[in-house]
């Protein structure tokens, strides 16, 4: 019986363009039926280090090449996704992506390669360890949850899945230490927005941390699937009254006292309205999704907000707003 295989896809963006990757995120899974994607940061001379004269776009790879890159420990001069097609009609559906890349972004270095469907599982899971937020929140992978459950700190579990938000990416892990540094401010009965949710892991956070009713909205149906896995895992049997999954399209703004968006810096700026619609009287608004440089034109645009803090963690940085009263 032949082994199933699946295909990925590496495609490296650089300081300049690093803000094609939302469309391109967008357009792998819902026009060319990408089944996951992953980034990871990666500088262009180190890729060219590696591969020396072996360098070439368009062409596969040897697996051997993409575990050395992946395991590549530098500054982070450019980012790198890996788009993974592993569902019926993967070949085509990867084939027929690389093609619109090379058509649309020639710009852009991209590279091939193909594995084994049994190396799925150890693929995904080798990029995620227990990310210590604070000395009072951990942010633990599904598998390892038993192992941790003697840890004194509160505990917020997920199971990666193919969709972005697990906590080991520096926006994500930015927005959980602005949670931390402000929940005790939040009241009782406060409601929270986790507005382009990923896997939920804000949103969940925010509620189990701090009991807080809350609304997970992203434009992508399998990110909303993954956040809801992350809700079982988290709540198994618990009526989570007040709480709900809600596509994009479908969400009018209702009032919150703390909003999550981390999301890039296009779409802070697209969806500023709905955002601030979103937000009630001193309430807490925190983004992210934002290279460094980018934090100045996002505060200018919410000048209707009080920018309270800024935090960073290599080239990325969150905001924490707050409305007046």
């Amino acid at each position: 019986m032949e082994n199933k295989k699946f295909n990925f896809v590496l495609i490296q963006y650089s300081r300049e363009n690093v803000n094609f990757a939302d469309g391109i995120n967008a357009y792998a899974l819902e026009d060319f039926g990408c089944d996951g994607v992953e980034e990871f940061s990666l500088e262009e001379a180190r890729v060219d280090e590696i591969l020396g004269e072996r360098a070439y776009s368009g062409g596969d790879i040897p697996e051997s090449l993409i575990d050395e890159i992946q395991a590549a420990t530098i500054d982070q001069d450019s980012f790198t996704y890996k788009y993974f097609f592993y569902q019926e009609d993967f070949e085509v559906n990867s084939s027929d992506f690389v093609f619109f890349i090379k058509e649309n972004y020639p710009e852009l270095p991209l590279f091939t390669a193909q594995k084994n469907f049994e190396d799925w599982n150890a693929e995904w899971k080798k990029f995620y360890t227990p990310i210590i937020v604070s000395e009072r929140l951990e942010i633990i992978p599904e598998w390892l949850k038993e192992s941790h459950e003697n840890s004194p700190a509160q505990k917020v579990y997920i199971y990666p899945g193919m969709g972005f938000g697990t906590g080991t990416h520096e926006t994500t892990y930015l927005c959980l230490s602005l949670f931390d540094k402000i929940s005790d401010l939040l009241k009782p009965a406060s409601h929270c927005l986790d507005f382009g949710c990923g896997s939920g892991i804000l949103g969940i956070t925010a509620l189990k941390i701090k009991s807080m009713p809350t609304v997970f909205c992203d434009i992508d149906k399998s990110a909303l699937n993954n956040c809801m896995q992350n809700l079982v895992l988290n709540f198994e049997g618990e009526m989570l009254e007040g709480s709900k999954l809600i596509i994009r399209d479908r969400y009018s703004p209702v009032l919150n006292d703390l909003v999550f968006a981390n999301i890039l810096e296009n779409v802070l700026i697209l969806e500023k309205k709905v955002i601030l619609s979103s937000l009630n009287k001193s309430g807490f608004l925190i983004v992210s999704g934002l290279l460094n440089h980018q934090v100045d034109k996002i505060v200018s645009e919410y000048n209707s907000l009080e920018k309270v803090a800024v935090v960073s963690k290599n080239d990325w940085s969150a905001i924490l707003f707050k409305r007046h009263s």
